[in-house]
């Protein structure tokens, strides 16, 4: 009894992130053993919370608390192998790791059962699979899996593709808190009465995740903002694309946002524009479309593009 109200309010403290007095006493627990404790021990060492970050120590931590069957200890050694946090990354034992912390009703790790059978990763992908999860979960009103059945719908995985079915899916999953869902209808120019978020906001959301660990999650959040005609959403595009920062390299998309980003005047993408036509990136080589924008651009001010025009097969200024 004294060990359990000792973890309690240790708890307490940690999800008040008051983790320096925290961690004394997580520390003592986990010493007897204690498989919460050792839980939150491994996430205030992979996230260095009150703790200098330690990957290995994390593992170790999670590694002690699921041999005493703790879910929560079960699902963050399926996180580990996922990501390689102090052991070799292994796709199929992470989705092991996820299926026993879901078979002890674990709701993220039903969560990530889900998304694997309908990745295919560590497993074979199985899209109806993945729905009937997603639909069980969505019984409890859960956003995300509401979501992924909208999607399911809208792109026809798993399911024949229905827009009307989409649509309802992708209301019940922003009827329950889903931004994913309140995003796709910004994305498709719907924008939900809850949302509340000015272009400006919803650019600088996805600058900050691009440069997070978490690029990929940005590429929505600055298509949306450029759909709405800010300039430095098309310009982050076009460095995400010709980079490959949160999604594949592609050079045809890179180009694509590189030239509506010129077409709003600005003369830095206007150059960049020059370039892909001179280096044939993205789009056919023509000469004669680089000099045209090159001479845009100088013409708006960017003075790069004097030089660069001078030096295009005999082009002279």
């Amino acid at each position: 009894m004294e060990n359990e109200e000792r973890l309690s309010e240790a708890v307490k403290l940690y999800d008040v992130k008051q983790f320096d007095k925290a961690l004394p006493l997580i520390k003592k627990l986990a010493k007897k053993n204690d498989p919460k404790a050792n839980y939150y021990l491994g996430m205030m060492a992979l996230n260095g919370l009150g703790m200098k970050k330690d990957i290995p120590f994390a593992y170790e931590s999670f590694h002690k608390a699921a041999l005493e069957l703790d879910p929560s200890g079960i699902y963050m050694m399926g996180i580990c192998y996922l990501n390689g946090f102090g052991v070799q990354k292994n796709d199929a034992k992470a989705f092991e790791y996820f299926q026993t912390a879901a078979e002890r009703n674990l709701h993220e790790a039903k969560l990530k059962v889900a998304e694997c059978y309908e990745t295919g990763q560590g497993t074979s992908k199985n899209e109806p699979k993945a729905l009937k999860i997603y639909a069980e979960l969505a019984k409890n009103e859960d956003a995300f899996s509401a979501y992924r059945i909208g999607m399911a719908y809208l792109e026809g995985k798993g399911v024949t593709k229905s827009a009307e079915s989409a649509f309802s899916w992708l209301n019940k999953a922003l009827s329950y808190g889903s931004i994913d869902a309140m995003n796709r209808f910004r994305y498709i120019g719907t924008k939900s009465k809850t949302d509340a978020r000015t272009t400006p906001m919803i650019y600088t959301i996805g600058e900050e995740l691009l440069n997070s660990d978490h690029p990929k999650d940005a590429i929505i959040y600055l298509e949306i903002a450029a759909n709405e005609g800010n300039l430095k959403a098309y310009q982050l595009l076009v460095k995400a694309y010709d980079q490959g920062i949160g999604v594949l390299r592609d050079a045809k998309k890179a180009f694509d946002y590189c030239l509506k980003a010129s077409e709003l005047g600005d003369a830095y993408s206007m150059f960049q524009l020059a370039e892909k036509y001179e280096q044939g990136l993205g789009v056919d080589s023509s000469f004669v479309k680089a000099a045209t924008w090159y001479e845009s651009s100088k013409n708006a001010g960017y003075e790069p593009a004097r030089n660069a025009l001078n030096t295009l097969r005999g082009y002279s200024v």
